[in-house]
């Protein structure tokens, strides 16, 4: 990779952001594509992301900003449009930078989510799916998996609020998927076990989700990227349960996000 005077800069943005594989995966897609742009990761403590996100907006050569944990639903607040994704959801996982200096904010959590499934032959369709986190990526993922044509997504969040607020998002779209409450438990009844929350990226993180119920036909799928085998991936394969790796939802949307970000074809 080759840094001079015309290099187009995008920059991700997480607290922590040590466990981001969008560095090498976007870095890669523009070695590819032969494009003059570089991702680098920027550490902003919440207290410092308005701060932070205002200084960027002037600069010119940067194409925008990827968002990760804990900022998606935040950073949000800070454009001054949204994609449907991102006003469904209220988060973005990525901000472009206009012409004039604003942000234009969009959401592919959801989509990426959906599309690595498909790619590995996972079928959502009339399934049942309990989903355990709905902060800014659980919420994109939720919204998709409805999309997809879900026939019940099972919901958990110990931030009563997020799972309110997810909850009435949810039903105000109407359609046909049941929408419930659940404990972060896997039942029978479950198709797909989803942890959404950043609980596992730390040796020490307790398990998210209580696998002891689940059918042995499940597929347990985990958000987190870094490391590639969480507790609960790990938990999941002792038991001999089909698992699902974080790194999908980013490779099957990495591509999206930089044409989006206007430096791919």
């Amino acid at each position: 990779m080759q840094i001079d005077g015309e290099t187009k800069i995008v920059v991700i943005v997480g607290d922590p952001v040590a466990q981001a594989k969008s560095p090498e995966l976007f870095n890669a897609l523009f070695e590819r594509y032969g494009v003059n742009a570089a991702l680098v990761p920027l550490q902003v403590p919440p207290a410092k992301l308005g701060a932070v996100l205002d200084g960027l907006r002037g600069i010119v050569n940067l194409a925008g900003v990827v968002v990760i944990v804990p900022h998606k639903i935040a950073a949000a607040a800070y454009a001054a449009d949204l994609s449907d994704a991102a006003r469904q959801t209220g988060s973005v996982n990525c901000l472009r930078r206009e012409m004039d200096g604003t942000w234009f904010g969009a959401m592919f959590d959801g989509i990426g989510f959906v599309k690595g499934l498909d790619a590995c032959e996972l079928i959502v369709r009339d399934k049942s799916v309990l989903l355990v986190g709905t902060g800014g990526a659980g919420a994109g993922v939720a919204h998709a998996l409805v999309d997809a044509g879900v026939a019940s997504l099972d919901l958990f969040d110990s931030n009563t609020e997020s799972l309110q607020r997810l909850e009435r998002a949810l039903r105000s779209r109407g359609g046909t998927t049941l929408i419930r409450r659940s404990m972060p438990a896997a039942q029978a009844a479950h198709d797909f076990i989803v942890n959404a929350t950043p609980c596992g990226m730390r040796a020490n993180d307790p398990l998210p989700i209580d696998l002891t119920g689940a059918h042995p036909d499940a597929v347990v799928a985990d958000l987190i990227m870094k490391p590639a085998q969480t507790r609960l991936l790990e938990d999941a394969r002792a038991r001999g349960l089909a698992t699902h790796l974080g790194r999908y939802l980013l490779e099957s949307s990495v591509e999206t996000m930089a044409a989006f970000l206007r430096l791919v074809p």
